[in-house]
């Protein structure tokens, strides 16, 4: 995934894009989202990667050799004394969600003992970040969410509390996730040159979590936090369903119904149809 002078890192923490330290990997390659096993635990200003059941949720890059002393600088890793540092720098095995290809990465897993410290649920840190900041979230639809109609008939309601539009850079909409006999829609960092339309909704945590039902969380798709760029310039912390990598399959057509939802959301929400990829 990487040329052979970078090296391939897996970042969970305040390392993630819109997190405090993102800016140490400003000029490195994102490679797209992955997970690997373990358990993520609550330090307080900063998560701790450890051994145990589950999956943590995270980023991959591919990094230089001086970015990654900077890494090991901020993570508190000795390369030299590796008995004395807070976090050791270990080879993972990591699942990309792209293509749901298994790559080796350096990834930063706490040696000490973390006594009571919270357990973050799911282990997705920007997710758990987002739902701690308050009682509306912003949930991202790029597939037949983005019609209203069906995301409202789903929750129950007549009306979401606010919608903006626009575009995730690096991203492209795909239909490559397995659904009974047929595929639906799955969004896929493929970098430069691709950029995917989004509604981004103001819902609450219990609409979350009733999209979380029917969108079969976390089996089919991965419900994980992720930063976008609001209308008016700022940054904000928002999920998006991603699909399991389990669940990818070859890219085909998706059934007609589902594909109306689709292109009504499109005309709704003022996007050009001739961005839907050929099917």
């Amino acid at each position: 995934m990487s040329a052979p002078s970078t090296i391939n890192v897996f970042v969970y923490g305040t390392l993630l894009r819109g997190m405090p330290n993102s800016p140490a990997l400003a000029g490195s390659r994102f490679l797209g989202h992955g997970r690997t096993g373990g358990a993520l635990y609550d330090l307080g200003p900063y998560p701790a990667l450890a051994d145990g059941a589950g999956f943590v949720y995270g980023e991959l890059y591919a990094v230089d050799r001086d970015t990654l002393d900077e890494l090991d600088r901020i993570e508190g890793h000795r390369p030299d004394d590796p008995m004395a540092s807070w976090y050791e720098r270990r080879p993972l095995t990591v699942c990309a969600f792209a293509d749901g290809s298994t790559v080796t990465a350096w990834g930063y897993v706490c040696r000490r003992d973390l006594g009571g410290a919270r357990p973050i649920p799911r282990g997705d840190y920007r997710r758990d970040r987002a739902e701690r900041a308050g009682p509306l979230q912003w949930v991202l639809a790029y597939g037949s969410n983005l019609h209203s109609a069906r995301l409202l008939r789903r929750f129950g309601h007549r009306s979401v509390a606010f919608v903006e539009t626009g575009f995730l850079d690096g991203y492209e909409l795909r239909f490559n996730k397995r659904a009974g006999d047929g595929v639906c829609a799955n969004l896929a960092f493929r970098g430069a040159g691709h950029r995917c339309p989004v509604a981004a909704y103001r819902v609450s945590v219990e609409d979350l979590r009733r999209l979380d039902y029917y969108e079969g969380e976390p089996d089919h798709y991965a419900r994980l936090g992720l930063p976008f760029d609001r209308a008016d310039g700022g940054l904000a912390l928002g999920h998006v369903y991603l699909a399991a990598p389990e669940r990818l399959t070859d890219a085909g057509a998706p059934d007609p119904a589902y594909l109306r939802h689709l292109r009504e959301g499109y005309r709704e929400h003022g996007f050009d149809a001739g961005l839907l990829p050929d099917l």
